[in-house]
């Protein structure tokens, strides 16, 4: 490789990049003078003197070789003599991560005996960037947009047909369980005469009320399980929104749950005002590790009471009274 830098130097010894002084000269080379943005090129060094003069080589100095190009790795540099001429070569890696064509001052490499130096010109760098990232043009800044939600397409007819044995199948499954599950109760309930009574359905918004008050003897947040807590929380608040409104809250997030509450007349805005600070301060807690302050934690579940016992169902509430 020394002999194949020497006869590249004295190839290029007429051309741009090289300087002459007292039979001394410098060339700069890289690999390749285009790259993408973030690659490594390599950059050899070569300088070529009198063995016998008082010449000193001066390796670059510091970490870049402009604003835009770093030195990422540098080799030890060797040496051969050729024809009474000392001939010294370097390897850098260089690097980029600005697109652009990028000019490098020349460098110092040389330092002759009267203290002066002779500089090597480097070649400029061109930097592509393959990705297409819209520049902002007042501030020069990329413009980075948010990852755009999950695309629904509608199920095809051809897709439906071939879903429906299946689904038969389950449907014939589930009754046939229900069955045997009813005829064995009946028949156990025949031979040691007890009379089955039908289980009582509680209204959606006791079984919330009841819940809270369950989660809220579990003390989760006064024993550092904040995020714990929240979940729970939601979880019940989700629950009775699919119940009493019949609406999919389970799998919503909290601007879907807010824009269905709203689109609902009976609704007092100051009750959806309560739900959308109870979601919010759950998204904090839960997914930005934020530590909400105690009176936040038991105000959440003050106002997720108060919520669901305004908007619970009027006439179940009316007719538990009655009775």
């Amino acid at each position: 490789m020394k002999y194949i830098y020497f006869i590249l130097f004295l190839i290029c010894a007429g051309v741009t990049g090289i300087t002459s002084a007292q039979n001394v000269r410098t060339h700069a080379e890289m690999d390749s003078t285009v790259i993408f943005i973030g690659g490594q090129v390599g950059l050899d060094i070569v300088a070529a003197f009198p063995k016998d003069a008082e010449i000193h080589f001066l390796p670059l100095e510091g970490d870049t070789l402009s604003k835009e190009v770093e030195i990422v790795d540098r080799f030890k540099p060797d040496s051969t003599i050729e024809a009474d001429m000392l001939i010294i070569h370097q390897r850098y890696i260089v690097q980029s991560f600005d697109s652009g064509l990028h000019y490098i001052a020349p460098k110092p490499l040389l330092q002759m005996a009267d203290k002066s130096t002779i500089e090597v010109e480097i070649p400029a760098l061109n930097v592509i960037n393959p990705f297409n990232i819209e520049i902002d043009e007042q501030t020069q800044v990329a413009k980075i947009t948010d990852i755009r939600d999950a695309m629904y397409t509608p199920w095809t007819l051809k897709e439906i047909v071939a879903y429906i044995p299946l689904i038969l199948g389950v449907i014939a499954l589930i009754g046939v369980v229900i069955f045997g599950y009813w005829e064995y109760k009946r028949r156990a309930g025949k031979a040691t005469g007890e009379v089955i009574k039908p289980k009582k359905v509680e209204p959606c918004h006791v079984t919330a009320l009841d819940d809270l008050e369950a989660l809220k003897q579990k003390e989760l947040w006064q024993h550092s399980h904040v995020k714990e807590y929240y979940s729970e929380l939601t979880d019940i608040l989700r629950t009775y929104i699919s119940a009493r409104y019949d609406l999919n809250a389970m799998e919503s997030t909290t601007d879907d749950i807010m824009s269905d509450l709203k689109s609902i007349p009976n609704i007092d805005m100051s009750d959806t005002t309560r739900m959308q600070n109870i979601l919010e301060l759950a998204d904090f807690a839960k997914f930005a590790k934020m530590e909400p302050l105690p009176d936040e934690n038991d105000g959440a579940m003050r106002q997720a009471i108060e919520f669901v016992s305004n908007t619970a169902e009027t006439s179940v509430i009316e007719a538990g009274t009655k009775n």
